[in-house]
């Protein structure tokens, strides 16, 4: 068997760009698959501290408090506590919405995880995001609602570390683009930060 037939099964690194949605919703699909349970869960533990209970979270006006008020949240992390009251707004004491944005947080961070291994050229990038989709490591960060910081904070180190590798790429022609991408990977950092300073 050639090794051609042996990789055949596995989307090449280099993939076209017409080739990356059915990846990407590929990736999607299976930590959709993987995290069903998690997604029909009630609220558990301290959920009630962070959404449920939360004045700063649950009144209309307790935006600038998650931002200025440093003992309004268990944690400062406000970007976290941001996300949480906007969906207080559509889904109030019902879990099934913030248990869904966790799980959809995490299909992204895979599909960015592939994007930046391919844009590495690092070989078996499809495998080792479906990995990283799939690995129980991941299961309390997913399934539980006041873990959104590390989904949250795991999005935007991605997203910085793509766009700084785009400013890379572009600071020799584009001067002023590329400064636009640096910009751009300083404040997805820290986004980044804002959900979970560690």
């Amino acid at each position: 068997m050639s090794e051609d037939a042996l990789s055949s099964p596995l989307p090449s690194t280099d993939a076209p760009a017409h080739r990356a949605w059915p990846i990407m919703a590929g990736l999607v699909a299976i930590t959709l698959i993987a995290y069903f349970p998690a997604i029909r869960t009630t609220f558990i533990w301290d959920d009630d501290k962070y959404v449920t209970e939360n004045k700063a979270v649950t009144q209309i006006g307790g935006l600038p408090r998650i931002w200025f008020e440093l003992r309004s949240t268990p944690q400062y992390y406000p970007m976290v506590f941001t996300t949480f009251w906007l969906e207080y707004r559509l889904w109030q004491d019902n879990p099934l919405g913030y248990h869904l944005v966790n799980v959809l947080l995490h299909a992204a961070n895979a599909c960015l995880l592939w994007m930046l291994l391919r844009k590495l050229k690092i070989p078996g990038a499809f495998l080792a995001a479906a990995i990283f989709a799939l690995h129980p490591v991941h299961v309390e960060s997913v399934a539980w609602i006041t873990e959104r910081k590390n989904v949250l904070s795991g999005l935007f180190y991605l997203l910085a570390l793509l766009a700084y590798l785009r400013f890379d790429e572009c600071r020799e022609s584009s001067h002023r683009a590329a400064w636009k991408w640096y910009t751009a990977s300083l404040l997805l950092f820290a986004c980044a930060l804002l959900s979970k300073t560690v």
